[in-house]
Order: structure tokens, then C-alpha cells, then sequence
């Protein structure tokens, strides 16, 4: 058997590592999951366009293989960005290529770096894109853990949240106020 490169031992490790511990949370007892809309774990809900800039969906990634088939992603543009959302079931996203920003709600922007991995439990107002000065591809699973699911998206993530100086609760107040995108 060849032996495996570090980049794709790295991925194995972390594949292996999260999603257990993952699985591990969410099966704890009074960890409640939401199973429709009316319980949706954020106040979110379905949108067209989600993305700020250009993004790729669908990009398969060679490197990490899962039931036989190279797992899927997406490219991000320099300066692109999802909207901010939650996951019924919570998401993990791995970056393979390039630089990468996420920030949870609440928290400070975090750049992310090649083999760097975000995780969000279910519920978890997020974001996740590109710097502002490179590409980034990364893999983003959600999960289905005990009826959690779906993916619930809120506004639109504001430039001081992006340049890591907010920590997005100016925009959650007003979109909880006005509802606007």
C-alpha cells in the first residue's frame, strides 16, 4: 500500500477526529435538536442568493473521499462570504485550498489556513468565505444528527464583521427588527 502524503494524513486525522466527537455532543442527554422550521434553531429561513461576491458550488476535492466518491465543496472568491445562517445539524468546513475567513456569532472573525477546520453545532449563526486577498476552497458538510437539519439563512455579513472588527450582533438586531437582508 503507498504511503500517504502529510497534507492527506492531516485530512484523515481530522476527518476522523471531528466528526466522532461531533456525533459524541449531539447524542448528549437535554441536547435538544429542532425538527421543522417552526422550531428552527435561528431565525432564519430559505434564500436564493446566500453569497456576497462569487462563489463555486459543487467543487470536488480528490484529496478527501467518502463511500468511494471525492466529497464536494466550493470555491470562494477573494473578498466572498456566505450570509450568516445556522444548521439544523450543525456543519464542519475544511480548508484545502488557499485562505479562508468564518466567524461565529458573538465571536471575532477567525482566518483560516490550509487544513484549518470551523465547526459549528447545530444552530450556530455562522459565516464562511475567502480573505480578502485569496481564493479559498473549502469542503462544508451539514449534518442530520437525531432530526436536526436544513439550513436557515439570516442577513447579510456587514464589512466590520468581515474585517474581523464586530462580532455580528448589530446586524442580527437589525434583522430581527426589520427583517432585511
Amino acid at each position: 500500500m503507498p504511503a500517504l502524503s502529510r497534507r492527506t494524513s492531516i485530512y484523515l486525522l481530522l476527518w476522523v477526529l471531528v466528526v466522532p466527537v461531533y456525533l459524541l455532543v449531539v447524542r448528549m442527554p437535554g441536547y435538544a435538536q429542532p425538527t421543522s422550521q417552526q422550531n428552527a434553531p435561528c431565525p432564519g429561513g430559505p434564500l436564493e442568493n446566500f453569497v456576497t461576491g462569487s462563489s463555486e458550488s459543487g467543487v470536488r476535492s480528490p484529496e478527501v473521499v467518502a463511500n468511494g466518491e471525492p466529497m464536494a465543496g466550493r470555491w470562494w472568491e477573494p473578498g466572498s462570504r456566505s450570509y450568516w445562517h445556522c444548521h439544523g445539524g450543525g456543519q464542519f468546513i475544511l480548508v484545502m485550498e488557499g485562505e479562508g475567513r468564518a466567524q461565529k456569532r458573538g465571536e471575532r472573525m477567525r482566518e483560516l489556513r490550509v487544513g484549518e477546520i470551523e465547526f459549528a453545532l447545530p444552530g450556530v449563526e455562522h459565516w464562511h468565505g475567502a480573505s480578502p486577498s485569496s481564493r479559498a476552497r473549502h469542503i462544508n458538510q451539514s449534518m442530520s444528527v437525531d432530526g436536526g437539519s436544513g439550513v436557515f439563512w439570516m442577513e447579510e455579513v456587514s464589512e466590520a464583521d468581515y474585517s474581523g472588527n464586530a462580532i455580528g450582533i448589530q446586524s442580527r438586531n437589525r434583522f430581527l427588527e426589520t427583517g432585511e437582508r
